[in-house]
């Protein structure tokens, strides 16, 4: 386990360090939505799987309708994700700017934070939402969802990843742990210090 999460947080805080512009930034976006319509019927696919397993775990009835993706939820995940590419592009962005009286100019301009871990429900329209959301604000992102819906985080993720790798970008930015033992929770919250610079449960 050890040696797996400090690989995912190196990876990450590589990813992290390269500057993407904003017109690349939303190129991978729209990919994202394309690759998303594109391979719907995988998506539900693996997704039923996830469900099969909840129903099998005798999860409540709403956990598994916030769990289940039809076309409908796929249809909202690309809303959100087309909401997001909308957003102007939060970084390098001067916020503030004065003069010295020796006339040096002074400017705070915004950046990304570096490396964000998540942690969330089994939401698997979250993976896509934080994803989009940490990439667009130029953070390199690890994740790491319920274990009910591994399945769909997995496709949903490897989607992204595949955005990032035809725009030529490390796909490193979004990682996710496909682990579901609660020891690598543990492990990410306490011993990833090194490479996280802010985590989000």
């Amino acid at each position: 386990m050890k040696s797996l999460m400090h690989l995912i947080g190196k990876k990450a805080l590589r990813a992290s360090k390269n500057r993407v512009n904003s017109k690349l930034k939303n190129k991978v976006l729209d990919k994202y939505v394309y690759l998303i319509k594109k391979n719907k019927k995988i998506i539900i696919k693996k997704n039923n799987i996830d469900i099969k397993f909840a129903l099998r775990k005798k999860i409540k009835k709403n956990l598994i309708e916030r769990l289940t993706i039809d076309n409908k939820k796929i249809n909202s995940i690309c809303l959100a994700i087309r909401n997001i590419r909308k957003i102007k592009d939060p970084i390098d962005i001067t916020l503030e700017k004065w003069k010295r009286p020796n006339k040096l100019l002074i400017k705070k301009v915004s950046i990304p934070i570096g490396t964000i871990g998540v942690i969330f429900e089994s939401r698997p329209n979250v993976a896509a939402d934080i994803s989009c959301l940490c990439f667009k604000s130029g953070n390199a992102v690890i994740l790491r969802g319920g274990s009910e819906a591994l399945n769909s985080n997995k496709i949903l993720v490897s989607l992204f990843r595949k955005a990032l790798k035809l725009s030529k970008i490390d796909p490193n930015y979004v990682q996710l742990i496909e682990k579901k033992e609660r020891n690598y929770v543990n492990f990410l919250l306490s011993n990833m210090s090194k490479y996280i610079d802010v985590i989000i449960p």
